[in-house]
């Protein structure tokens, strides 16, 4: 038997599936897990050319180009599109997005399955929704596929949002790819230190069922997208940290914990700063 891989998709937009009664800018809820299996095969994730669209007016659009390859024997087992969009407003207020997606090669109108929203949570002059819209879209095939999808803004009124850019998941089994194990998470879960939001408050848990026979394991790889994530211009020199196998903060002073990381750092899981 050939050495097994375990490869993760997390998407954390910094948002995650909040009512926005409930939205804050807390961690409000878990990711939820949507595929999880055991097969021969990988994932390919791309955002392709996307960049910052600025606000998008009704009737505006928005395309990103892919080129995404597989291998020659490989067949799709889950697959997405998703756009991660923010600044939904209609003038001062906060309104969901209406938004299509229409995929040039095809001409396919994307079928919409999913959304992920959440908000700062409090009464502000910019308190507008952000959020990740899912598609569904035809399975690619092998070898090179090259396509592009256009956003439009269907508004019938002067609604705007902006988007961060578009991505594409496609998880596939190939019989000649090494073994793997794969999770996909979805949601949304906006996180912020500040307007009383403590450190463990803007903190976000993620769970992966089943187990794995770590006497086989080659390598395992955890891939997030995090839009608006990682650095500030602020001078914090810690912005943001990523806990594996860990609680996050205890109970003892921070200098005590850092201490006995060093000392034992396989004891409590791995963390790193500034991902």
């Amino acid at each position: 038997m050939s050495s097994r891989r375990t490869s993760g998709l997390i998407l954390l937009l910094g948002l995650l599936l909040a009512a926005p009664a409930a939205a804050t800018y807390a961690g409000d809820k878990p990711l939820s897990s949507v595929f999880y299996d055991e097969f021969r095969g990988g994932y390919v994730y791309t955002v392709g050319n996307s960049t910052y669209s600025g606000a998008i007016n009704p009737g505006g659009q928005y395309t990103v180009a892919f080129d995404p390859e597989l291998p020659a024997d490989a067949t799709v087992r889950y697959q997405r599109l998703y756009v991660y969009w923010a600044w939904s407003k209609l003038d001062q207020s906060a309104i969901y997005p209406v938004l299509s997606l229409t995929r040039t090669d095809t001409g396919e109108h994307l079928t919409e399955a999913g959304r992920y929203t959440d908000s700062k949570g409090f009464a502000s002059q910019n308190d507008f929704f952000s959020g990740m819209d899912i598609f569904t879209t035809a399975d690619l095939n092998p070898g090179t596929n090259s396509f592009a999808v256009v956003l439009e803004n269907n508004a019938t009124d002067n609604r705007t949002f902006v988007v961060q850019g578009i991505g594409l998941l496609t998880v596939y089994e190939s019989p000649e790819s090494p073994e793997a194990i794969v999770w996909v998470s979805e949601g949304a879960d906006l996180l912020y230190n500040s307007y009383g939001i403590t450190p463990v408050m803007a903190s976000s848990r993620v769970d992966f069922p089943g187990t794995i026979d770590r006497s086989g394991l080659e390598s395992a790889e955890l891939f997030l997208v995090a839009p608006s994530g990682g650095y500030t211009r602020e001078k914090i020199p810690v912005i943001n940290r990523l806990f594996f196998n860990r609680e996050g903060t205890g109970s003892m002073p921070s200098f005590f914990e850092t201490i006995l990381s060093a000392l034992f750092p396989g004891s409590n899981g791995k963390e790193w700063a500034n991902v």
